[in-house]
């Protein structure tokens, strides 16, 4: 059953595990092909992404009213061998992550194998045939707390229990299920019953949700509206290190000299600290510091300076100019241009690679500005093809961009459809996310 799953990532040099026997699956679930592994982000109350959501295409039958048993139990057998063959070990380094499954989760063959750091297993539903009490949910989360597991618990398996409440790290509501004076209320009766237990609220698909949600002091917060589009302002003044930032830009684009450049950086400090907290940071692994702009530029060249000079448009000199989203989509949108990088690989040439990448970044430039796309892009000087992509979603650029906006909404049919349009399969869009994903780790606070 999970020979196609096995084949997701790229096998370790060492022998798997056989799977346990499974119940047979319903017809309506196929599980022998390569499922797409999805990450969703969490925020923190600082709007800061701290953790990761896994999951994999729930393999929902196709007339059923609910989610049935067998299909949850193929749906968490699926994500630990996903998991286990990712390989996340940079990702659990520095970040949550959160893996939902059942109790059922005890008995399946990879469980041992999963690592503990960083690791929440995040009990989302009863097992019906493991019983479906809390006596059942008691021993089970005992058994995976004595295994060394952090354990997150939907409020609605809690029930009032007590034992169950402290074998808990952390409480999930559902918060798209709930209307709003329900939520209020299981909120207000949670703060008071567990009160230091983190509360993390998931699929929250708007902003105005998200703003609710932290108004009543959630810690956690995932769902959709991490890309949430607020409508634009007619009346929008892009800040002045922004526009700094956007010369410097178009100065990178048509080759200007480097000491023009270093006037352009230096027409705001904030600019020129930035970019050499981006050049002496480890990834470039430089054997001693770089202190002095010029050589940064000299050291970096025309092609990577743009690049990384596009991260200072996702960052705010002032407090006051910084859209409370902005740490998010920030880390979204160059894990969207990274992707995009990595997929091409060497089926392009490095220059196609690098306006990838900056397709990838500068498709969420409109909800840095708060203004429409076409306005946006006014301010800077692009390659046609780049704005071709950008502005009617056309071009050769266009498919990787859709395919990327379709892995963060997980919507695997279109995921199937493009990643063939550019000459992959799903084992390879799941590499590149990942290491997009992980890739990110050592840029994201750059740009503070």
């Amino acid at each position: 059953m999970f020979k196609g799953l096995l084949s997701l990532f790229r096998p370790r040099q060492v022998e798997q595990p056989v799977a346990a026997p499974s119940p047979p699956a319903s017809p309506a679930v196929d599980m022998e092909q390569p499922g797409y592994l999805r990450h969703r982000p969490i925020l923190d109350r600082e709007q800061r992404v701290v953790a990761h959501e896994l999951t994999v295409a729930r393999p929902r039958p196709a007339h059923a009213a609910q989610w049935q048993t067998p299909s949850r139990r193929l749906f968490a057998d699926a994500l630990l061998w996903h998991f286990v063959q990712a390989r996340l070990e940079a990702l659990l380094a520095q970040r949550l992550v959160f893996l939902p499954v059942g109790l059922g989760v005890l008995e399946h063959p990879a469980l041992p194998g999963l690592p503990r750091h960083n690791v929440v297993l995040h009990l989302a539903w009863h097992e019906d045939e493991l019983g479906g009490d809390g006596e059942a949910l008691l021993a089970g989360m005992s058994r995976l707390r004595a295994m060394g597991f952090s354990l997150a618990c939907a409020q609605e398996l809690l029930a009032g229990d007590e034992r169950l409440a402290a074998l808990s790290d952390y409480v999930v509501v559902d918060a798209g299920r709930l209307a709003p004076p329900d939520l209020l209320t299981v909120q207000r009766r949670l703060a008071g019953w567990l009160e230091h237990k983190p509360l993390v609220a998931m699929n929250v698909d708007f902003l105005e949700m998200y703003e609710a949600c932290r108004l009543l002091r959630f810690t956690f917060f995932h769902g959709a509206f991490v890309a949430g589009r607020e409508q634009g302002e007619s009346n929008v003044v892009v800040p002045p290190y922004k526009v700094a930032a956007m010369e410097l830009l178009n100065a990178i684009r048509r080759q200007a000299a480097p000491d023009e450049l270093a006037e352009k950086a230096w027409a705001d400090p904030t600019l020129v600290l930035r970019l050499l907290r981006v050049v002496n940071s480890p990834a470039f692994r430089l054997r001693s510091p770089i202190r002095d702009l010029k050589q940064a530029i000299a050291y970096l060249g025309h092609d990577e300076l743009y690049r990384w000079a596009t991260l200072l448009l996702f960052s705010s000199q002032q407090p006051e100019d910084r859209h409370p989203m902005e740490h998010a989509w920030r880390e979204a949108a160059l894990v969207r241009g990274r992707f995009m990088e990595l997929l091409a690989g060497s089926q392009v040439p490095d220059s196609e690679r690098r306006d990838l990448f900056i397709v990838g970044v500068l498709s969420m430039i409109d909800r840095i500005f708060s203004m429409s796309m076409p306005r946006a892009l006014q301010h800077f000087s692009l390659p046609s093809e780049v704005t071709e992509a950008l502005l009617h979603c056309s071009g050769r650029h266009a498919p990787y961009l859709e395919l990327a906006i379709a892995c963060e909404r997980g919507d695997e049919a279109s995921i199937e459809t493009l990643a063939t349009v550019c000459g992959h399969d799903l084992v390879a869009v799941n590499r590149c996310q990942i290491e997009a994903l992980e890739w990110i780790l050592g840029f994201a606070g750059l740009a503070d």
